[in-house]
């Protein structure tokens, strides 16, 4: 717990979840080697293989929370100019840098999609679209670029949420039933996809990803429960000492971790992830029907617990800075969370690209030697991105 004489330079929690988050995605994607962490003969490399769904999942709740929370506190209305103004920041948030990295990987590292016949495959990429397996023959690209698809397909419907919810769920109770609703019927809707393509969704990559992994309607649980978080924190009446809201705060924050190792845990056990027989699709009811509303739902909890008393607080916090985090050195994971979104863009082909190239005759080894690099190359390209290209076209969106 921070004193009330910090309280101006205080972690924010969520921009370090969003941190976190994306190291899950980097971790997952250097190919952590199985067996290859022992000790006292009982295998510990599970503990490396953070999911990757899991942590793509928790970005899309915490988009959820922020995009309803601009609304809620009233920075955009929900009239013409509003809604415009809104679509307009979000475009001004995610097109630029997204854009530009499109053009570099298409020259750099993936010039194939250039080709005529494969302008089509482009096309998808720059209207999101884009997963990566659109086509019976996939064509290679950046892969990650799928989940800011279907976040810019929820951004458009944002407002139209709002205006369907903001009076309804004007308490408590009806806020959670709305919660438990929209996650039994993601639920069913996941399941009647389970049945339908069983055989595809487990034997094959790509019709996981085309069926149950990308599209947004089976995504919606996820942005929608962090959505209303919004109002359930506007509704709850009970006030919390300083005591309930460290323990609350605890207490979600150990759901993450314990989330985080099962779901690593089930990958490497039951999904045997890394296998050379196993080289693609999901095959457990667990990870297509369990993992992504428990995602749902402790993120949204965490989300909860450290934003209840906040929400309103409309003091700055001290701007991130050497200072700032030698007097809360907690503040150092915020800078992960805001280069997340170059990290999360770049480090696929930095990994494509040096994959040969950061490599060693012990795989843990190279597994070592392939992270370090790929994290430092893309927070430093992320690092350079975010001075050229996000942060001046944010001063836009303050004018």
């Amino acid at each position: 717990m921070q004193s009330n004489n910090n309280k101006n330079n205080r972690l924010d929690a969520l921009l370090a979840l969003r941190g976190f988050a994306c190291l899950m995605v980097v971790t997952i994607h250097c190919a952590p080697p199985r067996k290859s962490i022992i000790y006292d003969n009982v295998d510990l490399s599970w503990l490396m293989f953070s999911h990757g769904a899991i942590a793509v999942w928790i970005l899309f709740v915490l988009s959820g929370y922020l995009m309803g929370k601009v609304f809620y506190t009233k920075r955009y209305t929900v009239d013409f100019a509003g809604v415009i103004k809104f679509w307009r920041n979000r475009a001004l948030r995610i097109l630029p840098l997204y854009y530009f990295a499109v053009l570099i990987l298409s020259i750099f590292v993936y010039p194939e999609v250039l080709k005529f016949s494969n302008w089509g495959y482009l096309l998808r990429v720059f209207t999101f679209t884009y997963h990566p397996y659109i086509s019976f023959t996939a064509v290679k690209f950046n892969d990650v670029f799928w989940s800011l698809s279907t976040e810019m397909q929820f951004y458009l419907i944002i407002p139209f949420i709002y205006s369907l919810i903001k009076k309804r769920l004007n308490n408590q109770k009806k806020t959670l039933i709305t919660g438990f609703l929209i996650i039994l019927t993601t639920f069913i809707i996941r399941g009647l996809l389970w049945i339908s393509f069983h055989n595809e969704i487990t034997q094959e990559m790509g019709y996981a990803f085309k069926y149950w992994y990308t599209p947004l309607i089976v995504n919606l649980d996820l942005f929608l429960c962090g959505f209303i978080v919004n109002a359930l924190i506007q509704n709850y009446k009970l006030n919390w000492n300083q005591t309930k809201t460290f323990i609350a705060k605890l207490i979600t924050a150990t759901l993450i971790i314990l989330l985080y190792l099962f779901s690593a845990h089930h990958l490497y056990h039951q999904e045997l992830w890394n296998l050379p027989n196993r080289s693609g699709g999901w095959r457990t009811l667990t990870t297509i029907l369990i993992l992504q509303p428990l995602t749902a739902i402790i993120t949204s909890l965490f989300i909860f617990a450290f934003e209840k008393d906040a929400y309103h607080d409309f003091n700055k916090n001290e701007k991130l800075s050497f200072n700032t985090i030698l007097k809360n050195p907690l503040r150092i994971l915020e800078i992960v969370g805001n280069l997340s979104y170059g990290i999360y863009i770049w480090h696929m082909p930095i990994i494509t690209r040096t994959y040969e190239v950061f490599n060693a005759e012990i795989p843990i080894e190279a597994f070592y030697i392939r992270l370090t690099a790929t994290l430092i190359l893309s927070t430093v390209l992320s690092t350079v991105t975010y001075y050229l290209v996000e942060l001046p076209f944010a001063k836009w969106k303050r004018k």
